[in-house]
């Protein structure tokens, strides 16, 4: 523990020796970045109705040198929060999320299918993993009917037992999940990094 303690406080030093030796000018960038990255926040939290209006409001606002650099950051702040859908709701998030990037990146057109193929494979990924959920579930639930009936004239009173708690049911699911995860992942993964790309 004591390591880590000072190995934080050597980052600490570290940074704020960089800080000491930066121009006025990284400086200045870096109040740019922070503010950049807390309109992403906002955007994130919903605080921040109209994102693109805000946003171009904020770089139009920067001095020209700054102004990519900015677009840069607020592009990659949106990217890094892209992720697979974990449920519905998770994925009308993503879909803000490449909304607010297509509003962004509006001046290239060429993008409009790359969002649009990319809102398939995430509804595509949720649909998927809710039906294989489903089927594993139910093929778990009918080889736990003869084990329930067994139990409940055992007791005396009607037992019922989840599949999702079998841990067979959760070995299997969890191998399922983790391939769906790399095979989508890696398609995500790829229009990431053409987004990226875009905006270096």
């Amino acid at each position: 523990m004591g390591e880590e303690i000072k190995s934080t406080l050597q980052i600490a030093l570290e940074k704020a020796e960089k800080l000491g030796k930066a121009s006025k000018e990284e400086l200045e960038w870096e109040s740019h970045k922070e503010k950049a990255l807390s309109y992403v926040g906002k955007f994130l939290r919903g605080e921040i109705p109209d994102f693109k209006e805000e946003i171009t409001k904020f770089i139009a606002g920067l001095p020209v040198k700054f102004q990519r650099k900015a677009l840069k950051t607020v592009v990659e702040g949106l990217i890094k929060n892209l992720v697979l859908p974990r449920e519905e709701y998770h994925l009308k998030e993503m879909e803000k999320i490449l909304e607010a990037l297509k509003s962004l990146l509006y001046n290239i057109p060429q993008l409009d299918k790359l969002f649009e193929e990319t809102k398939k494979l995430l509804k595509e990924y949720l649909l998927q993993k809710e039906t294989i959920y489903q089927e594993l579930e139910k093929r778990f639930a009918a080889s736990l009917s003869a084990l329930e009936r067994a139990v409940s004239e055992e007791m005396g009173t009607k037992v019922k037992l989840s599949p999702e708690a079998h841990p067979q049911f959760q070995e299997e699911w969890r191998k399922i999940k983790d391939h769906l995860d790399n095979e989508y992942g890696r398609h995500l993964e790829y229009v990431k990094n053409i987004l990226l790309k875009v905006v270096s």
